[in-house]
């Protein structure tokens, strides 16, 4: 933007030394003037549009990229919670994490609540242990209906192998996916973190607006220079995105 103000301001002074000093100039030169006013008119108006445009274009392919990003984060996200559920732990490797998500099974489930004899409080008040008019106590029961398909329940139209790439062509590098393990009150408790960078998200778009992005902090923007969920350091699923960017707003 500094360089297209001193490119208009140095364009400004070369029209008005033009129109100062153009009755000095013989009238056999003034049509190869006109037409190198014309060029200069035509060249700074055109810096001027791209200056417009360029900042345009940059928010409309930022915006659908990082709405790309997300939406993958988020089912990387649900690939992830649903390998815990069943296994206890959370997977760095994106095509064993496929293959699970394709095979594994979620349990159908149904508790009900069911009233038993306290058998340990009967033999305290010296009575039988299984006395049917001695104590009772609730109890919660858990009892599996069945199994479904994890791929048909969450992910029947996405293949989870695919996760970590980027969408659009030529885009370098993948999101990167972690996994470890953090210590709290002595329990070992997974953590996974997946980071894409925005550099490579935008690595076609104007240098200079790139880096202004890479350093923006703004409530309704995804701060700093990577998109991420998860963490390696704290116990947390969530992502470094605002509401706007996730899918159905969730």
């Amino acid at each position: 933007m500094f360089n297209l103000i001193i490119s208009v301001v140095l364009g400004l002074i070369v029209l008005i030394l033009l129109a100062v000093f153009i009755n000095k100039i013989p009238k056999k030169f003034h049509p190869i003037i006109i037409i190198a006013l014309l060029a200069v008119s035509g060249f700074f108006g055109y810096k001027l549009y791209k200056s417009i445009e360029e900042p345009v274009k940059f928010a409309e392919a930022k915006e659908e990229r990082y709405m790309q990003i997300v939406s993958q984060l988020v089912k990387l996200r649900e690939a992830q919670n649903a390998h815990k559920s069943i296994t206890g732990t959370y997977s760095n490797d994106i095509n064993k994490l496929a293959r699970f998500v394709d095979t594994a099974k979620f349990a159908l489930t149904q508790k009900r609540d069911s009233t038993v004899i306290d058998e340990e409080r009967n033999l305290k008040f010296r009575l039988r242990a299984n006395d049917p008019n001695g104590y009772k106590k609730e109890i919660t029961i858990t009892d599996t209906l069945g199994f479904t398909s994890v791929k048909d329940s969450l992910f029947r139209d996405v293949d989870v192998s695919q996760l970590l790439k980027y969408q659009v062509a030529g885009t370098p590098g993948s999101i990167e996916l972690k996994t470890d393990v953090v210590i709290d009150k002595e329990n070992r408790v997974p953590v996974f973190r997946a980071v894409a960078d925005k550099k490579d998200i935008l690595f076609d778009q104007p240098e200079r607006l790139v880096k202004d992005e890479l350093e923006i902090k703004s409530v309704e923007a995804i701060d700093g220079p990577t998109i991420f969920v998860g963490s390696l350091d704290e116990i947390t699923t969530s992502g470094n995105w605002p509401r706007q960017y996730a899918p159905n707003n969730n």
